[in-house]
Parts: C-alpha cells; structure tokens; sequence
C-alpha cells in the first residue's frame, strides 16, 4: 500500500489540523506528485538569436495545432495554448501563454512557424540585412 504524506508535513500543528480535517484519510496520489510535470510549457526551449535569424522552439506536444494561437503586436510576440476536455465525468482545461520581444534587427515580415510530428513548435525570424557599410575616403591629390 502506497502511504502519501500531508502538503502541511514538516509542522506536527499542521499534521493534526490536516488530520483533522481529513478524518485521517489517505490522500490521492496526486498530492505527493510533482505538478512542476504539468507545466506544458513553463519554459521555452532553444533560442537562437545571431547575425542570420531569431528563432525559439517550444514544446507544445500536449496542444493540438487548432489549440494554439501566435499572434504579433509591435516587436512582442505572444504564444498561447489552451485545450479543454469535457467526459462524462467531468472538464478539465489547460493552458500556457508566453511572451517573447522580438529583437529589433529581426525582419517581422518574414517571421513563420511550424510544428513538428513531436510537438515541438519553431518560430522564426530571419535579421534584416545590415544596410551599414564602410565607405573608403579616397584622397584627391590638387593640382
């Protein structure tokens, strides 16, 4: 038999009150889970940012593609998921929403995504071309 312990252990106080509360039942497993599991996406994968492009992949495995949406406002690119389920026995819902400011040398008209077959979801922005070049002083002798 698997034995959970209280959110509250480490204050015997706590304990008691917890105990009380719960008539001493045991708790569901999922008490003693680690929920860091169930943020989808709680952090954003490779980013890559040189002088060729910006790109940042995501995992967003746990979304179908109709569950996601990327819009762009300005330089701020905005990421969001939201699933919801509905069975018999109940509704749960899921989301993430990311926010990424775009660096101000990417071309935002060529910004695009993709998604893969394993969920990993790709934008990318390639960088403007550097319109900045030396000019040569040439010395221009009178006569």
């Amino acid at each position: 038999m698997l034995l959970l312990r209280s959110p509250f252990s480490g204050s015997n106080a706590l304990d008691q009150l917890f105990d009380e509360i719960t008539g001493g039942v045991q708790l569901p497993y999922w008490r003693d889970a680690d929920h860091n599991s169930f943020n989808f996406s709680d952090t954003i994968g490779e980013v890559v940012n040189d002088d060729t492009k910006f790109s940042v992949q995501l995992d967003v495995s746990h979304f179908k593609p109709e569950d996601l949406k990327i819009q762009l406002d300005g330089r701020e690119l905005k990421i969001e998921g939201t699933q919801e389920t509905k069975t018999e026995h109940g509704y749960s819902k899921r989301s993430f929403s990311k926010m990424i400011l775009l660096p101000e040398d990417a071309d935002l008209t060529a910004l695009k995504s993709a998604i893969s077959n394993e969920g990993k979801l790709q934008i990318e922005a390639p960088k403007k071309a550097n319109t900045s070049r030396s000019i040569p002083i040439n010395f221009v002798a009178k006569h």
